[in-house]
Parts: C-alpha cells; structure tokens; sequence
C-alpha cells in the first residue's frame, strides 16, 4: 500500500509539472491576440490609428493634408489627434502648415480644431496661438483666441484672426497691433 501512495505520489508531481510546462509553452508560442468579438459573432471596431493621413481633394488638386503621430476614435464620432500637422495649399499653390499638441478632427464635417502650442507657418511670418480651427465647408482658417505673429520685418498680435484660404486674405475681428520695418508699406520710399 505504501508503494501505491508513492507511485500516486509521483505520478500526480509529474503531470502537474508537465501541464504547467505545456501552458507556458502554449501562451509563449501564441503570438498576437485576436481581435474581440461581440456575442452575435462581429469583430468590435478598433479605436486607435498608428500615424493617420488624411487628404481631401478638389478637381484633383489637394486642398489639405492632415497627419498626426496618433489618434484614437471618440465617442462622439471625432478622431483625437496627437501631433497634428495639417499643410494647407492656398489657390496660388503657397503651402500654410499648421501643428500642435493634439487637435480633434470631424470626419463629417472634415473641420480640425488643434490646442495647445499651434503654430502656422505662412510665407515669412509664424504665428502662434493655443487654439485654431478649420472650417472646410468655409475653407478658412479661425484663431477664436489671442494671437502672436512674428514675420522678417513685422511683429503683430490681436485677437480671433480670420484666414481665407482662397484668397489668401486675413480679417482681425477684435484688437490689433501691428509693428512693421518694411518702408514699402509704410509708404516710404527708400533713398
């Protein structure tokens, strides 16, 4: 009976051992999980995109671009973008690029409202602000907020900037103050 117990012993060691050995062997070799799937059998919807592009067109030219590091997809249908770079072609073919920290994209809509540390780079001036938005139904951009603007030879600062893509023409709805050096727009003629 003693050598029973043993052999009982030993043998129930030995299985044990070599189940967890197989389990381990299993969940190491069993590369990447599969998606989720609901109770009636679909796959659910994946809410993260690694370094999205975005493009719109217009009779086959491209209006803007829109790329982000990240983004993930929201509740409310928006797209949460993390280091949003949209390049905005104007009609002359001149290239606005616009970054910042995160922005939210309406796909409907296609409108992106970028927060945090937004730049725009235009020409040779830089302006920087913490919020911009841009309507594509109004193709323009609209700074809501403060803004700062450093150019080659003017300084500026207002508040709630209106850029017209189209036309390339830029409205100040409130406060503004302009710096310029440039004696050609001052209407000085240089000797």
């Amino acid at each position: 009976m003693h050598n029973g117990w043993r052999w009982l012993k030993w043998t129930s060691l030995l299985i044990a051992t070599g189940s967890i050995v197989i389990a381990v062997f299993l969940i190491w070799s069993a590369g990447p999980q599969r998606p989720a799937r609901d109770s009636n059998g679909t796959e659910k919807p994946r809410t993260e995109v690694d370094a999205p592009v975005i493009v719109e067109r217009k009779d086959g030219r491209v209006l803007w671009q829109l790329r982000a590091s990240e983004a993930s997809q929201q509740l409310d249908g928006q797209m949460h973008l993390i280091g949003p770079q949209l390049r905005l072609y104007t009609e002359t073919g001149a290239e606005v690029n616009i970054n910042g920290e995160q922005a939210w994209f309406n796909p409907l809509k296609r409108n992106v409202h970028f927060q945090d540390h937004v730049k725009v780079v235009y020409g040779e001036w830089t302006m920087t602000s913490q919020s911009l938005i841009y309507s594509s139904s109004s193709d323009q951009l609209s700074v809501p907020g403060a803004f700062i603007i450093h150019g080659k030879t003017v300084n500026a600062h207002g508040k709630h900037m209106v850029f017209h893509r189209i036309n390339e023409q830029v409205d100040v709805k409130e406060g503004v103050w302009i710096e310029d050096t440039s004696p050609k727009w001052q209407g000085v003629t240089p000797r």
